[in-house]
């Protein structure tokens, strides 16, 4: 036996040991389960999702019905596959599935439970998107921003007359991107993208690794031998991420108090002066906000903002440039349009 085999061997020994005694023995006590395929030691039913995870999953849902169990892993899931058990699930209930599972790439990208997106649903997770709703998306600050959208879709429009008129290819989508990275820095940092700091590239890797399926997030004792190499680079990636924002921040904290009140007041200029307070004075469990919350909730504003927007003002710029060829009137839906895209998330 070579010794590659027997390590493999071994580890597969090793695991399953680890599994066996991971089980839990009152079998009496645990609830009962919706209906599902048999799962095997460790991998659970893993291995049926195969390379098309939705076509699997449906060819399941027509074998073991609506609601049905599966083992992903070491991870309980229900699969719900039509409208009236989802609806159960989203609306009647929707307050106690409101959590999102606790996956490894929320504690080295979005600073743990520190965020939104990732936070377990209870006091913390209303008190902080309270806190963005009423400080940061409501209607009179996004309004607030009214000129500087404006300013900027006018560039964009201004540039594709051009590139019309000079019957030049145009890409699309990369122009609106651009227009949304520019409209969101200008909104969360004040300022338009700065060379300096490669935010783009690292939001792109965090998309990239939250949208991976991470072998530690169903086999946890896995985890430490990080076989995909993942945990390396979501260290990496979070590592620059938070010098990144820890550098801007100190740049705004660095400007003085009566140079701010002559500029509008962006996102992090507006959490910087929330800072050490707390979130809710009048709950018995009081929040205070600190450096970490802060760069929690930028990470998902500009999360928002980047992972969706931008597809959707490509379909709102070709629907309206098909409607009229008339550049005022389109710049003006589109500033009113496309321009809250933070808000709208």
């Amino acid at each position: 036996m070579s010794p590659l085999t027997l390590a493999i061997f071994l580890l597969l020994s090793i695991l399953t040991f680890i599994h066996i005694l991971s089980r839990p023995k009152d079998h009496k006590n645990q609830p009962k389960l919706p209906p599902g395929p048999r799962s095997l030691p460790i991998i659970g039913n893993l291995h049926m999702l195969g390379s098309l995870p939705h076509r699997a999953l449906h060819s399941l849902a027509k074998k073991y019905g609506p609601i049905m169990s599966l083992r992903l892993g070491h991870v309980p899931t229900i699969v719900v596959s039509s409208p009236q058990a989802a609806e159960l699930f989203l609306k009647t209930h929707d307050t106690i599935f409101a959590s999102r599972p606790k996956l490894q790439v929320s504690e080295y990208l979005a600073y743990g439970t520190k965020g939104v997106a990732f936070t377990e649903y209870g006091s913390y997770w209303r008190n902080i998107r309270k806190l963005c709703t009423l400080q940061l998306l409501r209607v009179s600050k996004i309004d607030s921003f009214a000129p500087m959208r404006k300013e900027e879709v006018g560039s964009l429009v201004q540039s594709l007359k051009k590139a019309a008129a000079a019957h030049e290819v145009v890409d699309l989508s990369g122009k609106v991107c651009e227009l949304n990275e520019e409209t969101t820095c200008r909104m969360i940092f004040g300022r338009s993208s700065d060379d300096r700091f490669d935010l783009k590239t690292l939001i792109e890797e965090a998309f990239t690794l939250a949208g991976a399926s991470n072998l530690a997030d169903y086999v946890p004792y896995l985890g430490a031998l990080d076989l995909q190499g993942l945990t390396q680079r979501m260290k990496k990636c979070g590592k620059a991420l938070d010098i990144v924002l820890e550098n801007i921040i100190k740049e705004h904290e660095k400007i003085p108090s009566s140079d701010q009140q002559d500029r509008e007041t962006n996102f992090i200029d507006t959490l910087l002066s929330l800072m050490n307070q707390p979130m809710n004075p009048h709950d018995e469990q009081v929040y205070i906000i600190d450096r970490t919350n802060i760069k929690a909730i930028i990470i998902d504003m500009i999360s928002g903002a980047y992972d969706t927007s931008a597809v959707s003002k490509v379909g709102i710029v070709k629907v309206k440039g098909e409607e009229r060829s008339d550049g005022k009137q389109n710049e003006e839906e589109e500033e009113d349009s496309i321009g809250r895209g933070i808000s709208e998330r």
